[in-house]
């Protein structure tokens, strides 16, 4: 017997593999050999890499997102573990060396260019950079943190109006801070002239490599943290998430409490230190 309507979303019994994922995967891997070896083929890899990703997300729109817990849903030393939540954990993981490869790198030129004869001197906690507007970002982003919180656990009770309300407020939270970052840069770069290759008033010239660098990369993976959001707003107001099925939410949530804390460190060390 035919239903009586059609549901929005199809919620499969079992797992049903995607070939997205591995298109992704592929677009990367030739986006940074194209970094390497040629312009044109990182273009083209990144065409295959975003391709890919509005492919998963199209398929994934007209899902209810389920847990997979594998084919045969073993449970092994460590539970029952989602695969994709273990996935999320492990490219976590590997975000944390990327970014601790970045700022040891930034400190090692810090100490190697401001000792020894004809030395210049690195710039000092709020010579040229605006302090106390980055902590009221830096606040903010805290803030949005506590918003996505509230977001998981509002799901979590089944609770639609209020996933709705806090994940809204955690993306235009993301984006304010986006909006101060963007501010400062044009300020830094064309009112202090703090260049990739100049810095004003005798500072170390290697500080400026050192500051863009760190900062501009955080705020890429924040960029990547809003599209994100939007993502996931758009999918929470067709009501794609229900008090059973909703682990996209814990996942990107996961995600946005690595950018933030990952700030924290920035912050401190970039801008106080």
């Amino acid at each position: 017997m035919a239903e009586g309507r059609t549901r929005r979303y199809r919620e499969p019994d079992v797992h049903q593999g995607s070939p997205w994922p591995f298109v992704i995967a592929i677009g990367a891997a030739v986006a940074y050999v194209g970094l390497i070896v040629s312009i044109p083929l990182m273009i083209l890899g990144l065409v295959v890499f975003v391709s890919g990703a509005v492919g998963w997300l199209r398929d994934d729109l007209h899902t209810t997102p389920r847990a997979f817990f594998g084919t045969s849903g073993e449970t092994g030393v460590l539970g029952k573990v989602s695969a994709r939540k273990l996935a999320t954990w492990l490219f976590l993981a590997t975000e944390v060396m990327f970014f601790s490869a970045i700022i040891g790198a930034a400190w090692t030129i810090r100490f190697r260019t401001t000792s020894g004869p004809g030395a210049l001197p690195w710039a000092y906690s709020g010579e040229i950079l605006n302090v106390p507007g980055t902590a009221l970002a830096t606040f903010v982003l805290i803030c949005s943190s506590l918003t996505m919180v509230e977001a998981l656990s509002a799901i979590e009770r089944g609770d639609q109006k209020h996933l709705r309300d806090f994940l809204l407020a955690t993306m235009l939270l993301g984006i304010t801070f986006l909006a101060f970052q963007a501010n400062e840069f044009y300020h830094l770069y064309f009112v202090e002239h703090l260049t990739f290759t100049s810095s004003p008033y005798g500072i170390n010239p290697n500080y400026g490599p050192a500051f863009y660098i760190q900062t501009a990369t955080h705020g890429a993976h924040v960029t990547a943290g809003v599209l994100a959001l939007a993502y996931t707003n758009i999918k929470a107001w067709k009501g794609g998430f229900t008090k059973e099925n909703h682990e996209t939410v814990e996942l990107v949530g996961l995600y946005w409490h690595f950018v933030d804390v990952v700030w924290i460190f920035l912050f401190t060390l970039v801008y106080l230190i």
